[in-house]
């Protein structure tokens, strides 16, 4: 196959000029006082190379993955959790009959009881920092925490103000050094730590690993201890393993005078120590604020819309997801979710055309999308590359058929046809071709009718793809209607595409289509509910027998630029997802009334997968139903503002349990008594890219 990620030529993009921090106010989220309920809201901080910092606003670590450094040791994957916190202590009148230990952040031990901060006064997060202000008596203390972009690096600055008394503050870093995914326990194989400690300065190493730490005032106390017995509420209840251990080398110390003030900051990082804290933060602004302008200025209507705080909340909050790979595949890929998602094909794909095309990032578009093509196996685009090893892994359906709509939606954003003929094109027919003789997984477009089946019993291939301990628990082999609908708007588009160089490949392709088209209007038509089937099943014969189940994908008959459709049936279909799936968190992956149906996503993960597509919401399906409105509404002033009416509720969610973000799922169900939860990551990949798409596509002109 052709080396793509290797045609790196000069190609004239859009660009906005770099816009001064304070053009653009970056969004803000506030949190006053620290009550226990503050333990379930959740930030998240990253670094354009997979790492991240994320927590609670309480600074009570509830997850595994929850730590102040998480930096990825191989972009975007291997990452580890290498600062886990610190344990922060103000000591009052030290050396004094009157001395006093306060500690600020509520750890949770086995055993214990969550806590209030009864210090903590107010939280506030940006784009690029977190910041804590505590109150104690009559000093205070900030702290705030920032991430180096495209460094493996962090720093934590605290800023503390005394008025009469002496006090010192002592920050005991904690420390894994080990694998995101598992948690330490004293005692075990490969807890050898060693610190070689200076005034400043401490070099820790753990086998392989190193990660230094350095303050640029105070001093650093060498004197190693192990923390037992952390507990994490969410591994907990996910049936997980939720209890560990973690290692300090000793503390920093700043001394404080009376009536003064002082400030200590710690940066931690590894391999190349990262540029100064507010050089970094400085250069941070700057950029962000540049991409939410250049945003706006293709699209000047929403710029002074009601909506326009959200939109730039939206476009912040996708340059979290934007990552740059190194090692054997370099270039630029899409991180699904955080903390615990990789840099998934399927995600990356419908993700690519909010995150980037919609932001106007044309040429890290292009390098995403090259990315995985470089990757391609028999026509299949990479389900995932492993979050351990980096090794691409293939086992979808529609992710090729996903990556056909993402690049005629750079051809079409972009208009770079050099690009798309250099890059794109060749990858785009040889999935085509793959998929038309067949592949792997019985993936093949059936000559009878033009549909495309795949899989068995054995394999979820679909983007509904839960399976545990061998149980399939949405099984949709056969013809998943999503499947068709890609494929007959790929054609198409590839076809439209490619017609100026190549007229009888294309006239080729677009007679494929018209007879995909032909038997999909009819074949997953549901005359007695007025939608469409959710899949044809094998049957006896050679025979094909419609599911019975009412799901969201047929969403993508209606949504998608090339609908096989006609117009009173994707009309129809609208109306059918409106009035059994659509809630304003997002859409029920079952109809409420089916025997199936799963009102809850909690409990154990085999519950939780038990649910995951059989009734829980997902908030991204809800961008496709908004454009399926707009398009079966002819993009009418009534249809757009449907469309950003239905998107509100999500948009309102911005400043919720992850602020500035948006979750993976929210339950089915939602009551006075037992409102719907989110689950799954805390910030998701596709649910801010199809929210963001949508929301500036009803503010555009129609092409």
């Amino acid at each position: 196959m052709p080396e793509l990620a290797k045609a790196a030529y000069p190609v004239s993009m859009p660009s906005a000029t770099l816009v001064p921090p304070a053009t653009i106010p970056l969004p803000q989220f506030t949190r006053e006082g620290g009550s226990t309920e503050l333990r379930h809201t959740e930030w998240l901080l990253t670094n354009g190379q997979g790492g991240f910092a994320m927590g609670t606003v309480l600074g009570t670590p509830t997850r595994r993955y929850h730590g102040l450094f998480v930096p990825s040791l191989a972009p975007p994957v291997q990452r580890e959790v290498m600062l886990h916190s610190f344990a922060e202590s103000l000591i009052i009148a030290p050396g004094t009959d009157r001395e006093e230990t306060i500690h600020l952040t509520p750890f949770v031990f086995a055993g214990g009881e969550a806590a209030a901060s009864p210090y903590l006064i107010r939280f506030t997060k940006t784009p690029l920092s977190c910041s804590w202000l505590f109150r104690i008596g009559q000093v205070e203390v900030e702290k705030s925490l920032h991430l180096t972009r495209g460094q493996q690096g962090c720093s934590v600055q605290y800023v503390v103000r005394a008025a009469m008394d002496i006090a010192r503050l002592q920050l005991r870093p904690l420390l894994r050094m080990q694998d995101a995914h598992t948690l330490m326990h004293a005692g075990s194989p490969e807890t050898d730590f060693r610190a070689d400690a200076a005034q400043r300065h401490v070099k820790i190493q753990r086998g392989w690993r190193t990660l230094d730490l350095a303050c640029d005032s105070g001093w650093f106390e060498h004197g190693p201890q192990w923390w037992h017995n952390f507990a994490y509420e969410h591994e907990r209840d996910r049936g997980y393993d939720w209890t560990e251990d973690l290692w300090s080398p000793g503390a920093f110390q700043l001394q404080l005078r009376p009536a003064s003030a002082a400030s200590i900051t710690i940066s931690a990082w590894v391999g190349q120590q990262p540029p100064p804290r507010a050089e970094s933060l400085e250069h941070d602004r700057a950029r962000l604020s540049t991409l939410i302008q250049q945003t706006f200025d293709a699209v000047p209507q929403a710029a002074s819309a009601p909506e326009a705080p959200q939109l730039a909340t939206l476009i912040a909050a996708a340059d979290d997801f934007i990552v740059r790979r190194t090692g054997g595949t370099q270039g630029t890929s899409i991180i699904a979710g955080y903390p615990w998602f990789s840099d998934w094909g399927r995600d990356s794909m419908i993700s690519c055309c909010g995150l980037l095309l919609s932001t106007r990032r044309f040429e890290e578009a292009r390098s995403v999308l090259a990315t995985f093509a470089t990757h391609r196996r028999n026509g299949l685009i990479p389900n995932l590359f492993n979050d351990q090893t980096g090794e691409a892994e293939y086992n979808t359906a529609d992710a090729s058929l996903w990556f056909l709509h993402a690049a005629c939606e750079y051809l079409r954003t972009s208009e770079d046809m050099e690009g798309f003929e250099t890059l794109l094109k060749p990858a785009c027919l040889d999935i085509i071709d793959a998929y038309r003789e067949g592949t792997e997984f019985n993936i093949r477009m059936d000559p009878v009718d033009g549909l495309i089946s795949a899989g068995d019993t054995t394999t979820q291939l679909t983007w509904m793809d839960a399976k545990h301990d061998g149980i399939v628990f949405t099984p949709r082999h056969g013809k998943p209607v999503e499947l068709s609908a890609l494929w007959y708007s790929g054609l198409m588009g590839v076809s439209a595409a490619i017609k100026r160089f190549q007229s009888a490949r294309a006239v080729q392709l677009e007679q494929m289509a018209k007879r995909t088209a032909q038997h999909f209007k009819v074949l997953f038509w549901n005359e007695k509910l007025s939608c469409l089937n959710d899949v044809l099943e094998p049957g006896a014969n050679g025979t094909w027998k419609p599911g019975t189940h009412i799901r969201p994908n047929q969403v993508f008959a209606v949504s998608l630029p090339r609908s096989a459709l006609s117009p009173e049936q994707q009309t129809a279909v609208v109306k059918a997802i409106k009035t059994h799936l659509a809630t304003p968190r997002g859409l029920r992956t079952l109809d409420a009334a089916d025997p199936a149906f799963k009102p809850r996503y909690r409990g154990p993960m085999i519950e939780r997968d038990a649910a995951y597509h059989n009734g829980t919401t997902w908030p991204w399906l809800l961008g496709p139903l908004a454009e399926g409105i707009m398009r079966a509404g002819k993009f009418s002033p009534k249809s757009k503002t449907e469309a950003r009416e239905l998107l509100k509720p999500l948009t309102s969610k911005l400043d919720s349990l992850c602020p500035g973000q948006l979750p993976e799922v929210y339950d089915a169900e939602d009551t006075v008594s037992d409102p719907a939860r989110p689950g799954g990551c805390p910030a998701q990949a596709w649910s801010i890219a199809e929210t963001l798409r949508v929301l500036l596509m009803s503010f555009e002109k129609p092409t």
